[in-house]
């Protein structure tokens, strides 16, 4: 699996290289180094403004006692974009965009919604009760007991 990962991010890795080295033969060298600057610039400014915003959003829900997650995956989708802004590359930046376009977070927001399970693992669905003293039967005191109250 580990090594799975490693294979991915270093063919991504590779194929951003490619694609910047192509756009440079394609449009000269000025604009890969543009695209980058500004890939940094949008990055910084995305995840200022996701910041801002969650929190914004999270105190005005918290003040109406309306707080829930969703408040929480919008922020972490906007800070996702930043990130991905900021790394080098066409195709992170294009990945940015889609992610901050409102159907894609809508979309993405559900599949995070979604309880997941490894397969075959088991899932224990199940109820707490409280117990309060008040309302234990009353028992007799054992002095020989360490557990006693």
């Amino acid at each position: 699996m580990i090594r799975t990962i490693f294979f991915v991010l270093f063919a991504l890795g590779l194929l951003e290289l490619f694609l910047l080295v192509k756009t440079g033969q394609w449009f000269g060298a000025w604009f890969p180094i543009f695209a980058v600057l500004a890939g940094f610039i949008a990055g910084g400014l995305t995840i200022r403004h996701a910041g801002l915003k969650s929190l914004s959003e999270l105190r005005r829900a918290s003040q109406t006692g309306q707080v829930g997650p969703d408040m929480a995956i919008g922020g972490l989708l906007g800070v996702l974009a930043g990130i991905l802004f900021i790394l080098p590359g066409l195709l992170s930046d294009v990945a940015a965009l889609v992610l901050l376009l409102p159907f894609m977070r809508r979309i993405v927001g559900k599949r995070m919604h979604q309880p997941t399970a490894r397969r075959g693992a088991v899932v224990i669905d199940g109820e707490a009760v409280e117990i309060h003293e008040d309302r234990l039967p009353p028992r007799e005191k054992d002095e020989d007991s360490p557990w006693t109250r």
